[in-house]
């Protein structure tokens, strides 16, 4: 938990919306026991300029908000332990100087009571967790505003009676509240402070009312407010001031033109109402509302206009304003263009451009119009699909009653029944009349595209060339119209494989190429190859007969076979060859290396085919422990295959395989019925009552009977549902989160357990994670390998741990090897772990030892109490000696390391106020090391030792808030010394160490 004593009101670099109009700084009081939400809420807070305090508890808080000079603002949570917020603010409303101050209530209870009682006993406002800082920033906003305008009001009306201020202040309040909804709401706010008539007195704009107008402030008189309006409007707006339909305080509306910053005249619709009167009834104060309606009047200025143009008229029309933004389309416009109205409305028609005419034809166009009125002729427009359409178009201006031009209307008919035959004739030449595919040439041309693209991205590209085997005795036997047919078939099975982006065409005869544009890996240019042979496999009908028709692949990969089009067509063309003289049937590559990963990979996947039935699978499982009591609470079901001819397989390449050929199936039922019976076994021992964790693949997860086929293993095994616990990845229900959903619930009603497994190396969102019936999350072991030193997969880790709490989910970290990384977990309350940190994956018969000695993870003893840890960094001994000699009498607890990495994990391990640390250290600088201790542990204070010649980079470290203090080289002992206390001091103010976090 963090506090800090009080900071003074000067701005800061950062200084931004919160300050007031007279560049008053803010000091405000954040009050919260967890060290999270306080730390992320005051630093918001700085950023929008503010000057912060804080406090972790409630006594602290009501020592800060005594001192002077006194907080504008606390932000104070209510669910405190010792003191809660209710009692925190009775406190401050009996205390005669806190009185005033308005207070925040921040709590992680949505209950209609509980706020009507927090706004009853004296709370401004009330703010639900999570926190959605937009939202707090605007009440934050609101409630300072309204702070500030009550004090300077009080020094300027102190004439007005107690009772007159309280009420006012009530009102005031109400409508601050309401204003704020208003300019959520699209309404700009205005007050006008009367003085004598109505050419005297105050205008204020608030902030939302200037940023509609693009103004850095609003007019501050009514003269300068009058000067904003246009000359024709100014009866409407003075109804505005003078009020002269409020005399009675009811509402004013009118409507008139308001300029904006950027000299536009907007239509507004203005609304207001005096709140105030002197006691002889005289105006006092007019707050009034502004919404922009210049759609409206615009929208309705274009209905009588488009009554007027549309008459009649049955070719397309488009209508724009001066400036070229599209006014009205009608619906031919839409017929020949493919765009919708709703897509080109503000639009210039620019948006169909062809790129075929040159900047002179569009030049002398507009020339023509702003001369003879109009222009018409033969143009080129491209549609939204991209096809490319001739028009004749006819273009004119539209004047008003004073000869200005106003607005321009296009008139087009589609020449494209014209065109039909040169585009025809276009595609014969691009394409094979037979198959409808790219031919030779525009297969160049996409492989031409393709390279440059992976050029300039640096990612892959395959060519991939196809030959029918034996196509020859077909012709001969059936006749050439039969080929034809097994040809256009040919093509639609090839076409049916590739992807968006990627070209299928005919080169020859019987031979087809594919080019694979964004090649990820070598390797899916070879599954790719797999499927081509398996579409071709299925039997073609051919004269009423089945028939199997075969084809000989060859592949080149860009850049490693060549970097142009034509290097990679002769490289793909031997490797074809290749292929038929092994014997056809078969593809090859180019590379020799990638024909022995296809070899391998072929016999992988026919070996995998028998694994199963001759007994070379095996699950292992691997124990999962509590980091807060060290117990062992359950374990992971792990498959493993030791095959005799490629010995100890690995599951990640095994398992993809199995995934993409269907093999997964079986095998994950085998998987998930041995783990069930095993541990059915270990239960009726009356050995440990765990639970089984068991992966479900993507493809299992999809599979239509999954509910009754774990129904059934639970039957057939015995082991109660409450014992089993499914995992699942994020992959498995991308596609379809709402079947996805639904599947759960049903696994749920059965009484098993969910987990959400490599949570964060997909696409994973709070909002569909919430959506799901989960129990556990499990962090991948990609964020645990280097977590006590990588503040970015730290900061994820503790993020996933935050919100998998928030949405009461236990918490368990893969991949755990040192203590470092569970001490550094277990201190931001992850629940458990697995890893080789207690165990690698066992047979069945390794791990029942563990279960029956109940054997337990060691976790080390918590710190004592309020101790003072000093961590010192240094690879050279002699300095470690002496610095440890020198401040061995101080008391405190002194932990040294000779590296960085020896450094983080002592950090991780125990809690350390202190961190004197060498510049010169040889894995990374002082200023980098310190970098990371101060995303990883913000609290820390940060003294670093170096030379003369590095103190530009200590004063960089310095200024970025790396380094607390530096000290030179040979160091003076009592400036050590005294250093050194002092930061304790402040550690000890921060209450870093005070009091351990409760859960």
């Amino acid at each position: 938990m963090t506090s800090s004593a009080p900071e003074s009101r000067q701005p800061t670099p950062a200084a931004g919306r919160l300050i007031g109009a007279d560049g008053q700084v803010p000091l405000i009081l954040a009050v919260d026991d967890d060290p999270i939400n306080l730390f992320a809420t005051a630093e918001k807070l700085r950023q929008e300029g503010a000057s912060v305090r804080t406090a972790n508890s409630g006594k602290l808080a009501l020592q800060y908000a005594a001192l002077a000079p006194l907080p504008d603002l606390i932000l104070l949570d209510i669910m405190m332990p010792e003191m809660d917020g209710h009692a925190v603010l009775g406190e401050l409303r009996r205390n005669p100087a806190t009185r005033e101050i308005p207070v925040i209530f921040l709590t992680g209870l949505e209950d209609q009571a509980e706020e009507e009682r927090g706004l009853a006993e004296g709370a401004s406002d009330y703010v639900t967790k999570p926190i959605k800082y937009t939202v707090l920033m605007a009440r934050v906003r609101a409630q300072l505003q309204l702070h500030w305008a009550l004090r300077q009001l009080a020094s300027q009306k102190e004439w007005l009676a107690q009772e007159v201020v309280r009420r006012t202040r009530e009102k005031l309040q109400l409508e601050t509240r309401l204003g704020l909804a208003l300019e959520s709401s699209g309404f700009g706010i205005w007050e006008y402070e009367h003085q004598g008539d109505h050419a005297a007195g105050q205008v204020r704009w608030h902030e939302g009312l200037c940023q509609m107008f693009g103004y850095a402030a609003g007019p501050a008189t009514p003269a300068a407010y009058r000067a904003l309006v246009h000359p024709e409007d100014a009866p409407a707006f003075e109804r505005q001031l003078t009020d002269q339909a409020g005399e009675r305080d009811q509402i004013c509306l009118s409507e008139f033109r308001l300029r904006h910053q950027n000299g536009t005249w907007h239509w507004v619709e203005a609304r207001s109402r005096v709140v105030q009167r002197g006691t002889d009834g005289e105006r006092l104060l007019t707050v009034g509302t502004l919404i922009d309606i210049n759609e409206r009047k615009l929208a309705e200025a274009e209905h009588r206009l488009a009554s007027v143009v549309f008459s009649g008229v049955n070719d397309g029309i488009c209508v724009t304003d001066l400036e070229g933004n599209i006014l009205l389309t009608n619906d031919s416009f839409s017929h020949v263009t493919g765009y919708s109205q709703e897509e080109v409305l503000g639009q210039n028609p620019r948006l169909l451009k062809s790129g075929v005419h040159g900047p002179h034809f569009y030049q002398d166009l507009w020339q023509k119009i702003h001369r003879y009125g109009n222009w018409q002729g033969e143009i080129t427009n491209r549609r939204k699909d991209g096809a490319l359409v001739s028009e004749w178009l006819s273009i004119s201006s539209v004047r008003d009653e004073s000869d200005n031009v106003t607005h321009y209307v296009g008139v087009f008919s589609d020449l494209s029944e014209r065109k039909a035959a040169a585009e025809r004739i276009q595609y014969l030449s691009s394409y094979d009349t037979l198959t409808d595919l790219p031919n030779r040439r525009l297969f160049s041309d996409r492989l031409d595209q393709a390279l440059s693209n992976a050029r300039r991205f640096e990612r892959g590209t395959a060519v991939i060339l196809v030959d029918l085997d034996r196509f020859r005795f077909i012709n001969d036997t059936f006749g050439p119209p039969i080929g034809d047919e097994v040809l256009v078939e040919v093509a639609r099975r090839l076409a049916l494989q590739v992807r968006d982006g990627d070209t299928v065409g005919r080169r020859a005869g019987n031979e087809f190429g594919f080019v694979m544009a964004n090649l990820g890996h070598e390797r899916d240019a070879l599954a790719l190859a797999q499927r081509l042979q398996e579409a071709l496999s299925v039997p073609f009908s051919v004269g009423g007969q089945a028939v199997v028709i075969t084809a000989s692949i060859g592949i080149s990969v860009f850049p490693k076979n060549g970097d142009a089009g034509e290097a990679l067509l002769k490289c793909a063309d031997a490797a074809l060859l290749s292929a038929k003289q092994a014997g056809r049937n078969t593809f090859r590559f180019y590379s020799p290396e990638m024909n022995a990963d296809a070899a391998r990979r072929l016999g992988l996947e026919s070996a995998l085919r028998n694994a199963l039935a001759n007994n070379e699978l095996a699950v292992y499982y691997q124990p999962q422990m509590s980091l807060e009591s060290g117990h062992m609470i359950g374990m992971e079901a792990l498959l493993r295959w030791q095959s005799p001819q490629f010995g100890p397989v690995a599951p990640d390449e095994f398992i993809p395989l199995a995934e993409e050929t269907g093999l997964i199936i079986p095998i994950g039922e085998w998987v998930l019925r041995t783990a069930c019976r095993q541990v059915k076994v270990w239960l009726d021992l009356g050995l440990l009552p765990l639970r089984i964790a068991v992966n479900l693949s993507p493809r299992q997860f999809r599979h239509a009977n999954l509910v009754s086929l774990i129904a059934g293993v639970l039957a057939d095994t015995g082991l109660p549902a409450g014992a089993l616990e499914l995992e699942i990845t994020e992959s498995s229900f991308i596609d379809d989160i709402d079947e996805a959903v639904t599947t759960c619930r049903k696994l749920k009603t059965l009484g098993i357990k969910l987990s959400l497994d490599d949570f964060g190396t997909g696409y994973s969102s709070l909002a569909y994670v919430s959506r799901f019936p989960f129990d556990k999350l499990k962090i991948d072991q990609s964020f645990v390998r280097d977590i006590i030193e990588n503040p970015v997969n730290a900061a994820i880790a503790t993020a996933a741990i935050v919100m998998a709490r928030s949405l009461n989910l236990s918490v368990l970290a893969e991949g755990v090897e040192t203590e470092a990384q569970a001490s550094f977990l277990r201190s931001r309350r992850c629940d458990a772990m697995q890893g080789f940190l207690f165990s690698r994956p066992l047979a069945a018969e390794d791990f029942a030892p563990l279960l029956r000695g109940n054997q337990k993870l060691e976790i080390s003893e918590s710190p004592r109490e309020g101790v003072q840890t000093l961590l010192l960094v240094d690879d050279e001994p002699n300095i470690l000696h002496a610095l440890s000699r020198l401040l061995r009498r101080e008391g405190y607890a002194i932990l040294t390391a000779s590296s960085t990495t020896e450094a983080f994990e002592l950090l991780a391990k125990h809690p350390i106020q202190v961190v004197i640390s060498d510049q010169r250290m040889p894995e990374m600088l002082g200023t980098e090391f310190f970098g990371r201790v101060r995303q990883l542990y913000p609290e820390t204070m940060r003294i670093l030792l170096t030379g003369y010649t590095d103190l530009e980079a200590v004063a960089s470290a310095i200024n970025q808030g790396g380094v607390y203090k530096f000290i030179t080289k040979p160091w003076d002992d009592d400036q050590l010394r005294d250093l050194i206390r002092e930061a304790f001091r402040l550690a000890k103010q921060s209450s870093y160490f005070l009091e351990p976090e409760k859960s």
